[in-house]
């Protein structure tokens, strides 16, 4: 294992600040390197303060444990609890001298080897070293354990050979270092180490001992069985017979409640799904491969991942930017501005991803709110919602549709035209418009109402739209210069940045909370080193970026941000169902080293994006600061926390349409934008490949509308030509072909088949048919319609759509109360698209709940009228806005 993975492997959590940036350092000798004309004057002075501050944190806080081990030593009543404690912690510094003394060695040897024309440094540096406190913390730690494994209070074992004597030999080690590291200064395979891995503290042979102890106490295990239980109670409660359900019923049952349960825990949709097809295939409640793998055959499924490159074409040209720049305009009333960001999202959404429009909007939307002075808040999840209920609007328009589509032609059902849900989707949509724009500026204003403007109206002042836009992020900033060394926060100028004393949550010195009766004010005096906990908005974890005298302490793995390379960017992103870094720990930075070469320097948790006040919630964000800091409790990403990750070139532009962030946008815009998306102006190539773009779109429609051409044929075409007419880079084509997609709907489509084959559909549409008889056909909808909701609210709309479909299917041939196929299928189709109840269940939700400053609650708040005019009209009207 290289070095560098040891390290950071084996770094103590709470310490993480004062390690030696090895990383930083082994990079900046790579540019070295790369050009041997530049100068070594960074590197030099990057070195000499990693040391000053490994050698001072070591030394103060040897000193530290000095004193505790002397109280301990001299109080009559001593704990074993306390001798272990203390061991420990003598321990952990032992390790923490270790590891930076080997960092110092190797990076001064790496330094010799490549850039260094002396090659003396290694030798040099540990010379002076040599007489350091940490270079001799073996032998020192050694005797702090024996005095506590054998106190002699007669002797007074700690006060000379423990306490005294090394402390007068503390050097002023800049002074010492100034005069080697000059003489280094200059203008202008790392070979194997005999480093040891420290011993884990688990052991290996209890490890299957506690995984079976933690599977058996698993509360999705007792969760399924309750279910399972209540599913067969309701069995009961149909007098007939058939059809019955036998073992393979009960297993099937079984997975789908399971399946549903992991992903309810944010397990990712496409591995759960393909998994428990394959167990039930495997099992022989699927029995033959067609039934459990048709979905890759399927031409409507294929048409779900080939439709993704038209929505990327259409995306990087811009197309979408320009058409709403040129009909948003300066509108004087809220309703007239909802009412043309409307008109342009409504048949994009309907034609392309609403996420691909949606991931247009927000910058669009936050420009255009400064010009109008009117907050973003009023408009991001409005349209949200718009789009995902008009985005029913044709079969090809959302996956949801599609997906049923292809399970009618899959069991040679008669499928819907491709517009004939056109009447119902266009109702819904006009009456949600109409609600938003009502229940808007009233329901959402509430929560505006802390802000320092009382009286709010849709022509809110700036001040109002400035608190209302603000976006506040958890940061880690150390005082890593002598500048501010004694100065209080007042006289720092750090409160100019960061705001409000109350956005410093938290302060560290040589890792140890500072104590100030909870609180810091403007009088605390800083040193070198200290370490601050910031709630703070972006704009001013960019301005600190900027000084010398501070570093930004990255989250994911306690090294100092050295923002220098030219190859690399800030980008703000939010998490999304499908990103590998969901339920990984933040704490860790393999996952997000290894899959993006990135690191986390600030997070807004999903759980607090309302945090607006940090006077007001600081004590929350204490809180979650201590779950940073133990690695029993470290805190694991979920879907929909906003991050500012330091990434290499082009991250926003090869992963801005992929299932990992709902939302990419890069912070740094200083450097040119090739797409011309961010300009005001458009060149002549640009105009040429939005036309062709949107001409190829409009051709899409027309082939699919006039029944000329298949779906899947059309959309290969037209993604075929974009590629052709330079629109998409082939590279781009490829990677929006979203495979994980495709996964996640051939895995519903095997449970499903599942579902059908074992009779489990058939009893649970009697059950329903038997409870809801009395209402008539209505009643049926509404159960239906009822029941597509509440899934929703925790899982996908294709996932719904699928493990509901045999149900929808049984009760059409129902012999109690049948009701017509593609009337109840509409239900449903309508249904999949209210995931307005939550700010998780749909990406779009994620991307707005990021952007807008929202509560948790305001989804629901808002969402729910939603819910119930589109339930009045589907269930209500159904029969009479269905096109035959």
């Amino acid at each position: 294992m290289r070095f560098t993975e040891l390290l950071e492997e084996n770094m103590l959590l709470r310490w993480r600040a004062y390690y030696v940036n090895y990383r930083a350092m082994k990079v900046c000798i790579e540019e070295i390197e790369a050009d041997p004309s530049s100068s070594n004057a960074h590197f030099i002075m990057m070195l000499k303060s990693n040391m000053l501050k490994a050698l001072t944190f070591y030394e103060k806080t040897e000193y530290k444990l000095r004193q505790r081990i002397e109280q301990y030593i001299f109080n009559e009543n001593r704990s074993p609890q306390s001798q272990k404690d203390l061991e420990h912690e003598v321990k952990d510094l032992r390790w923490y001298a270790y590891y930076n003394r080997e960092a110092i060695r190797k990076i001064a040897k790496k330094y010799d080897k490549r850039c260094g024309k002396s090659k003396t440094m290694q030798s040099d540096l540990m010379e002076t070293l040599h007489g350091s406190l940490m270079a001799n913390a073996e032998k020192r730690c050694s005797s702090l354990l024996t005095a506590l494994q054998e106190p002699d209070e007669g002797d007074l074992p700690l006060s000379q050979p423990l306490m005294q004597a090394e402390r007068d030999e503390m050097r002023m080690h800049s002074r010492v270092l100034q005069p080697i590291l000059e003489r280094h200064t200059r203008e202008g395979d790392e070979s194997p180490t005999d480093v040891v891995r420290k011993p884990s503290t688990m052991s290996n042979i209890s490890a299957p001992f506690e995984l079976v102890k933690s599977v058996g106490a698993s509360p999705e295990a007792a969760v399924s069985v309750a279910l399972l239980v209540l599913c067969l109670l309701l069995d009961r409660l149909n007098l007939d017979t058939e059809p019955q359900l036998n073992s393979y019923s009960y297993f099937t049952l079984f997975v789908m409640l399971e399946s549903l349960w992991l992903l309810l825990l944010q397990f990712q949709a496409d591995v759960v799904l393909i998994s428990a097809t394959l167990v039930l295939r495997l099992s022989g409640a699927i029995d033959n491969d067609r039934d459990a793998w048709g979905g890759f055959s399927n031409s409507v499924v294929l048409s779900v991942a080939v439709l993704g490159i038209v929505s990327a074409g259409v995306h990087h040209t811009g197309v979408i930017d320009f058409i709403f720049m040129r009909v948003l305009g300066h509108p004087k009333t809220y309703f007239v501005a909802l009412l043309r960001l409307s008109l342009p999202a409504m048949p994009l959404a309907a034609s392309i991803s609403n996420t691909c429009v949606m991931g247009v909007m927000i910058p669009v939307i936050e420009k255009w709110c400064k010009e109008i002075n009117m907050p973003p808040r009023l408009f991001l999840m409005p349209m949200s919602y718009i789009m995902l209920v008009i985005g029913a609007f044709a079969i090809f328009s959302t996956s949801s549709n599609l997906v049923a589509q292809s399970l009618l032609l899959e069991r040679g059902l008669e499928p819907f035209g491709n517009f004939e849900i056109s009447p119902l989707s266009i109702t819904c949509g006009l009456a949600t418009l109409l609600y938003l724009a009502v229940a808007v500026p009233t329901l959402l204003y509430i929560e505006a109402s802390e802000s320092p403007t009382p009286s709010l109206s849709p022509k809110a002042t700036a001040s109002t739209k400035l608190f209302l836009a603000n976006k506040l992020f958890l940061a880690n900033i150390q005082i890593t210069g002598t500048l501010l060394q004694g100065k209080s926060l007042a006289e720092s100028g750090l409160l100019t940045h960061v705001g409000k004393v109350a956005s410093i949550v938290r302060v560290e010195r040589m890792g140890e909370e500072v104590a100030l009766g909870g609180e810091v004010d403007e009088n605390f005096e800083l040193e070198q080193y200290d370490v601050l906990y910031i709630w703070s908005t972006v704009e001013a974890i960019l301005e600190l970026l900027g000084f010398s005298w501070v570093s930004l302490i990255a989250l994911d793995g306690g090294f100092e941000h050295q923002h220098r390379d030219e190859g690399r960017e800030l980008v703000e992103v939010v998490l999304d169902g499908l990103c590998p870094l969901v339920k990984e720990q933040l704490t860790s930075t393999t996952m997000l080293d290894n899959t993006y070469g990135a690191n986390c320097l600030a997070i807004r948790p999903c759980s607090m994006q309302h945090f607006l006040k940090p006077e007001a919630q600081a004590e929350e964000v204490r809180t979650f600061v201590g779950l940073l800091r133990d690695p029993k409790k470290a805190y694991k990403f979920r879907i929909g926390d906003n991050l500012i990750l330091d990434v290499p070139r082009n991250f926003a532009a090869d992963y801005q349409n992929t299932t990992h962030f709902s939302l990419v946008r890069k912070l740094n815009e200083d450097e040119e934008d090739p797409s011309g998306k961010g300009g005001q102006g458009v060149g002549d190539a640009q105009y040429r490949d939005m036309t062709i773009s949107g001409a190829l779109l409009v051709m899409l429609i027309a082939l699919v509308a006039s029944n000329t051409m298949p779906l899947l044929e059309a959309a290969l075409l037209s993604s075929f030509l974009m590629v052709l007419f330079g629109c998409l880079p082939q590279k781009k084509a490829f990677s929006a072909i979203n495979l994980r997609i495709v996964l996640t709907i051939v895995g519903a489509f095997g449970i499903a088949k599942a579902v059908n084959r074992t009779n489990l559909a058939a009893v649970m549409a009697r059950v329903i048919c038997h409870l809801l008889a009395p209402f008539g056909c209505r009643g049926i909808y509404a159960g239906i319609f009822i029941a597509t909701v509440g899934l929703g609210v925790v899982f996908h709309c294709t996932a719904v759509v699928s493990l509901l479909f045999p149900i929808v299917v049984a009760i059409s041939e129902s012999e109690d109360l049948p009701v017509p196929l593609h009337q109840a299928m509409a239900v449903l189709m309508m249904g999949a698209t209210c995931q307005v109840l939550s700010p998780v269940s749909y990406q779009t939700n994620i991307m707005v709940f990021a952007s807008g400053c929202y509560t948790f609650a305001d989804f629901p708040r808002v969402g729910f009228g939603i819910v119930v005019l589109v339930g009045i009209i589907s269930v209500g009207f159904v029969d009479q806005l269905l096109l035959d």
